[in-house]
């Protein structure tokens, strides 16, 4: 399974290799062509979460390690039936 990490995320290599395998960028440099294959999306709040990025990509859950969301566009998230959540 490929994952896309934000690089800003402790320890994000050695939780995620458990998984798969990680792409790991810094959040700002996170694109579509690097979603476009990827299954989970796992961000801080310098990701913009939204159609630009994710339309026609695989990705099926996305975690923001942030304790807000006003970098996600949640309604796009749920049309397409892309699970997310986020830690506040």
């Amino acid at each position: 399974m490929k994952i896309v990490c934000s690089a800003n995320m402790p320890f994000v290599r050695e939780a995620f290799n458990t998984l798969g395998h990680p792409l790991v960028k810094d959040g700002r440099a996170i694109t579509a062509a690097d979603v476009h294959d990827a299954e989970l999306l796992a961000v801080r709040s310098t990701t913009k979460i939204n159609r630009d990025l994710l339309d026609g990509s695989t990705v099926k859950f996305v975690g923001t390690a942030t304790i807000g969301t006003d970098h996600m566009d949640i309604p796009f998230l749920e049309e397409a039936g892309i699970q997310w959540c986020y830690s506040p």
